[in-house]
């Protein structure tokens, strides 16, 4: 039975693993079309009302329906599905009248929150484009929570995909008719009619929804209403959705925050405000897009803790919680390191071959670091939710949210800084929310981490590893730029160089001990590779 279970475990965390890596790469893909059409500029005014609209939508759709799936998965466990019935039921009409708030409010309250807080009345209609959005999404959130109360992922993993190719396929579609049917710069009219995009996805992954609701769900009753019941299940909600709303609210928040302050801020410098949505378009549009990318890979080690972390006090296992915990902040930085050298010492060639974007290089040098900091901060969140810490991250990326804005209204006055302290303030967010992360963990378990011990040694492994991924990149555009066009070499130099590069990485982070034979074998499909160095290197442990 309980292979059964952990079978099934698995098999879920894949569908849902794969769907999001799906969406990650069509949205990458959806990302650089956008930034190569209507240039950092326009990007800039796309991401401060995309930014925004994510912050609403993690209020109305990322705790509930989690607390729905939780809730629903308590009561069908212990047979009481008439209860877990009226959960779902009382939860999709609160999400609808919670959707149909927000959607209305964002439509009607766009010019002002485009003239007084953006300062920016051009992301009016982006706001406006956005607003429908707000109610699909929203009630779709119950369906998927529906689902994964029934542990049942398929469905939750197929509209996430169908979603993102609506989204994007409209996105491209719309792009090619106004570039056809419209003469001069058309960079407002695209992003006014991408903006539309999460809409269309959103309709498209709800149906899909409704059709496995319709073949598989089980039958709803609508019960008749019961306030006692009502408010009982409202509070249970609530109780469970609110850490989880703030959580995802916080960093939603913090590129608002960013999307408001920098362009102000530049432009009482002296910049025009086309000047400085430029400026802010090629940080969040393209260099924070890159980062955000890479962390996600680092961030499913996050997600994964959680169950082990939760298993450990469970069996009040102290020894492998501490061991839990400090395998998994050196799995992250394993990744982090390495990748954000990449960053440093390859950032020029994979933005002008991804974005068109090569002069935004001078911000991706000053944030490369914080791809470690970040993919930390998810991590130790993971950590601490697993103790049933939850409100403990919260707190601490408020704290990083206040020294953002603080270091960021200081640093960007600067003449010499001006973009630059985006990325500086954005790395201080989250070494501040790591640090009171890793401090609280300390707290509560005790573990010696032996940072001064491996830690630059994996540092020293990724610094030689991006100083030979730049020296074989350019070894191999030489070669294959004779042959092949420009953008072509440039794909394929980058790809030889990443695999380059990795080899040489796991050989040097063996070789100087930075990393262990017990913990190479914990790293997920990679451990055979790293076992076999070991092996060559004849290094026992």
């Amino acid at each position: 039975m309980s292979n059964h279970k952990e079978s099934s475990f698995i098999k879920n965390a894949f569908i849902l693993s794969a769907a999001a890596i799906i969406s990650k790469i069509l949205g990458a893909f959806y990302q650089a079309f956008l930034y190569q059409t209507v240039g950092s500029g326009g990007v800039g005014i796309y991401m401060k009302g995309i930014n925004f609209y994510a912050m609403l939508l993690a209020i109305s759709a990322a705790g509930i329906p989690i607390a729905i799936s939780k809730l629903m998965a308590e009561e069908r466990a212990a047979g009481r599905y008439d209860v877990a019935n009226r959960i779902f039921t009382y939860s999709l009409k609160l999400l609808f009248f919670i959707g149909l708030v927000l959607s209305i409010g964002l439509f009607l309250f766009a010019p002002i929150i485009a003239k007084y807080i953006f300062v920016d009345s051009r992301t009016t209609y982006v706001l406006q484009a956005m607003a429908p959005a707000l109610l699909v999404v929203t009630v779709m959130s119950a369906f998927r929570g529906y689902f994964q109360g029934k542990q049942q992922m398929l469905p939750t993993g197929i509209s996430q995909v169908f979603e993102q190719i609506a989204r994007v396929g409209f996105s491209v579609g719309i792009t090619i008719y106004i570039l056809k049917n419209f003469a001069g710069n058309n960079s407002l009219r695209i992003i006014n009619g991408v903006a539309f995009g999460p809409f269309v996805g959103a309709i498209l992954a709800l149906i899909v929804l409704l059709i496995f609701f319709k073949n598989k769900g089980e039958s709803i009753v609508l019960l008749k209403s019961n306030k006692k019941e009502n408010l009982k299940i409202l509070k249970r909600i609530i109780l469970f959705a609110m850490p989880v709303t703030l959580a995802a609210l916080l960093p939603t928040f913090l590129d608002v925050i960013e999307g408001i302050i920098i362009p102000i801020r530049l432009m009482a410098t002296g910049f025009s405000l086309d000047a400085a949505d430029r400026l802010y378009g090629s940080f969040s549009g393209a260099v924070l897009a890159l980062v955000n990318l890479i962390v996600s890979t680092s961030s499913a080690f996050a997600i994964s803790i959680v169950p082990a972390i939760s298993a450990a006090i469970g069996r009040n296992d102290k020894k492998e919680l501490a061991r839990k915990v400090k395998l998994s902040i050196k799995m992250v930085n394993f990744i982090s390191v390495p990748a954000g050298f990449g960053l440093l010492f390859l950032g020029q060639p994979i933005l002008d071959l991804i974005f068109n974007a090569s002069d935004a290089f001078n911000i991706m040098q000053f944030s490369f670091i914080m791809v470690l900091f970040i993919g930390l901060y998810h991590n130790t969140t993971g950590i601490l939710q697993g103790m049933g810490k939850t409100f403990i991250p919260i707190i601490s990326l408020s704290i990083g949210l206040l020294v953002n804005v603080v270091v960021l209204n200081l640093l960007i006055s600067f003449n010499s800084l001006n973009i630059l302290a985006a990325p500086i303030a954005y790395t201080l967010t989250y070494m501040v929310a790591f640090g009171i992360n890793y401090l609280a963990i300390k707290r509560n378990i005790n573990f010696k981490s032996d940072w001064q011990i491996w830690f630059p040694r994996v540092v020293l492994s990724g610094l030689v590893t991006g100083v030979v991924a730049l020296m074989s990149y350019k070894l191999f555009f030489m070669i294959f730029n004779g042959l092949f066009g420009y953008s072509v070499s440039q794909l394929i130099s980058l790809i030889l160089c990443v695999l380059v590069a990795f080899v040489i990485y796991v050989i040097i982070l063996v070789a100087t001990r930075g990393i262990s034979r017990n913990e190479a074998m914990a790293i997920p499909k990679f451990s055979k590779i790293v076992l076999k160095v070991f092996d060559k290197l004849k290094i026992e442990n």
